[in-house]
């Protein structure tokens, strides 16, 4: 179909008329790309478990969010950490998000005077795939293993994740 008309010159009803098709087609690209990737949020974010845990048990919290707890044993809480930390840079492009530790420094005040019912401290990484108006993400919590629990000298992975449907 050539743009121009009987007499030779550029056909305006022509150009309109592909311009028309063209406009439709990249609608409906765009459409089914936004609904293929707003599928993709509707599962849980999986991120590669460091390697050599094992599954210690997982417990749903909804229908969008669960709970999966991993022990890692013959690594302290900073191997994990250092490992979740190489994942998240990757995941994140290269930009510089950290994983946080709680508290800062030292131990958890209670802990330290005694109450060995509770972690010493623990770190979170944050790996969030949110998009427009969907929410998508796994929270790493990492934590030296405690008496309380039989974990002692195990370091536990925790991941919270939600999705939306």
């Amino acid at each position: 179909m050539s743009i121009l008309g009987r007499d030779g010159n550029l056909s305006f009803i022509r150009v309109g008329t592909i311009a028309a098709i063209i406009g439709i087609l990249l609608i409906v690209v765009g459409i089914v790309l936004f609904l293929v990737d707003r599928a993709s949020r509707q599962v849980p974010l999986e991120i590669e478990v460091y390697p050599g845990a094992s599954l210690w048990f997982e417990a749903p919290r909804s229908t969008q969010a669960r709970q999966v707890v991993y022990r890692a044993q013959g690594a302290t809480a900073e191997d994990v950490v250092a490992y979740y930390q190489r994942k998240l840079t990757e995941f994140s492009g290269g930009n510089i998000e950290a994983c946080v530790r709680f508290p800062d420094n030292g131990n958890y005040e209670a802990y330290d005077r005694g109450d060995k019912t509770i972690v010493p401290y623990y770190y979170s990484c944050m790996f969030d795939r949110s998009g427009f108006q969907v929410s998508q993400y796994t929270r790493v919590n990492i934590q030296p293993g405690i008496e309380a629990n039989d974990s002692l000298g195990i370091t536990i992975i925790e991941y919270e994740q939600y999705w939306q449907r």
